[in-house]
């Protein structure tokens, strides 16, 4: 039982950690197009 909750966990913490990079990744890409394209 303790097994599969550790597991079940990891698997959580990689998908978490995963969509925390996605979004700051997708916000820093349109931190830069904005810099580009303001005048």
């Amino acid at each position: 039982m303790r097994r599969s909750v550790a597991r079940l966990g990891a698997r959580l913490g990689w998908f978490v950690g995963i969509w925390l990079a996605s979004v700051l990744a997708l916000a820093a890409v349109g931190g830069i197009i904005r810099a580009i394209l303001a005048p």
